[in-house]
């Protein structure tokens, strides 16, 4: 219970720095180059296998919301969005990234509780992806 509770005061943590970042359009695209950074490291991508899309998804919503190319989402559920990808460039959390088969095991979960949350939008953001190629940038 105390890691949910620990995992939990973290992303807290990464919600109040998202309802800043939002607003900053420079630092909200270097938020996003440093995630697309880290997943190029190999044992990263190693790790997230069976997630590696939903991060790259929820980066080009970021960067597209960023961008102004994309605005149907909610503040709240945007929030979220970069919430989850500041707890995963995170490297110190509520299990930190450096303990080999663990340390991304917290980051998965808040990348899943996320996705989940916000399901609707971001299969909305995904449709109009594909129905405007030409507007977004492919990781």
């Amino acid at each position: 219970m105390w890691k949910k509770i620990k995992l939990f005061m973290f992303f807290r943590t990464m919600i109040r720095r998202a309802r800043t970042l939002i607003k900053d359009r420079e630092e909200s695209g270097q938020m996003v180059q440093n995630v697309r950074a880290k997943l190029q490291k190999d044992d990263i991508q190693e790790a997230l296998k069976g997630f590696l899309d939903r991060i790259q998804a929820l980066i080009r919503l970021a960067d597209q919301y960023r961008l102004g190319n994309y605005r149907d989402i909610s503040k709240k559920s945007m929030v979220l969005v970069i919430a989850g990808l500041l707890y995963f460039l995170s490297p110190i959390d509520a299990i930190p990234d450096f303990i080999a088969g663990l340390g991304l095991v917290d980051d998965l979960a808040i990348i899943s509780y996320v996705w989940k949350t916000v399901n609707n939008e971001i299969e909305q953001f995904l449709d109009w992806e594909q129905e405007s190629p030409n507007k977004t940038d492919t990781l």
